[in-house]
């Protein structure tokens, strides 16, 4: 098998039932590509079924909304070479995706993860916090070397997921893509942005938290990743400077006060993740990229 597809879905059935059947116009008679939809609804519908029109497909049922580390699942069971994960809400507009998957980690054997050109169903344009980069003036109709993925649709070769794992389970939802980025990279892959490939997201509020508890978890999640694995003294720069600017971009729709606190009681934790800074390789690699590291 070529191409694992893993879709991870909670509470958006009539969406996923769409993403999936115009996934199925691309890939359901492929001999190299499966499907494999993680459930995170601890309902009792039989959402195996509409993975009918596929060749190669599987229902992978968590029993319950455990978050984001339900992908984990899906990407232990994939088969494929390459696995790719695609939000519920996703739809992949690129018809020959998967060869263009092949066809690009092949090419390179240390590539880690691709990222790709996401735009947003009512303006299709690319928001500044989808840019896989901390410059958000990089040229997205040309491919780059990066040092971060973002959701949507990203792929990861397999090997390299054998190396370094999936998503944390320190992180129910949020900024996940961000320190698995970090590991990525600290263990010596590239991550790489192409535009050959390109999603549209709808960004549909079923299922999601509100827009303020949401970014004030990512804000949260954001201190822990950067307690994780930035070096020293870029954590200073982070803690120092990284507040007031997401707090301007996400103005009126944060709660920053609440993201510190929740920080420094999972701090407090006797059983928290210890620290692996990003090692001067790895520095070295974002800095190459044209990236920052302090954010």
């Amino acid at each position: 098998m070529a191409v694992s597809v893993v879709i991870l879905t909670y509470s958006r059935d009539a969406i996923v039932q769409d993403v999936l059947r115009d996934l199925a116009e691309k890939i359901a008679d492929r001999d190299d590509c499966e499907i494999l939809l993680v459930d995170n609804n601890a309902d009792d519908v039989d959402r195996g079924a509409w993975l009918a029109p596929f060749r190669f497909a599987r229902w992978i049922r968590m029993g319950g909304n455990v978050g984001v580390i339900a992908r984990n699942a899906g990407m232990s069971a994939a088969v494929g070479q390459i696995i790719g994960l695609l939000d519920d809400d996703v739809f992949i507009q690129t018809v020959d995706f998967p060869d263009i998957l092949m066809r690009l980690f092949q090419a390179d054997p240390k590539l880690g993860a691709l990222t790709i050109r996401k735009v947003l169903a009512d303006t299709n344009e690319t928001r500044r916090d989808l840019i896989p980069h901390s410059r958000k003036d990089v040229d997205l109709t040309r491919p780059f070397d990066t040092f971060r993925f973002v959701g949507g649709f990203a792929a990861f070769s397999r090997a390299a997921y054998a190396r370094v794992g999936g998503f944390s389970p320190e992180f129910f939802y949020g900024s996940e893509e961000t320190e698995l980025s970090f590991r990525l990279v600290n263990d010596g892959w590239k991550i790489s942005y192409s535009p050959e490939i390109v999603a549209t997201e709808l960004e549909h509020p079923s299922g999601r938290g509100s827009v303020k508890a949401v970014q004030t978890m990512r804000l949260r999640n954001r201190y822990i990743i950067a307690w994780m694995h930035m070096p020293f003294p870029q954590i200073l720069l982070n803690y120092l400077f990284f507040t007031p600017y997401i707090a301007f971009y996400a103005r009126g729709q944060i709660d920053v006060p609440a993201a510190i606190t929740d920080f420094i009681r999972w701090l407090r934790r006797s059983d928290r993740p210890r620290r692996t800074p990003l090692d001067a390789a790895a520095v070295a690699y974002i800095r190459g990229c044209g990236g920052a590291t302090w954010r």
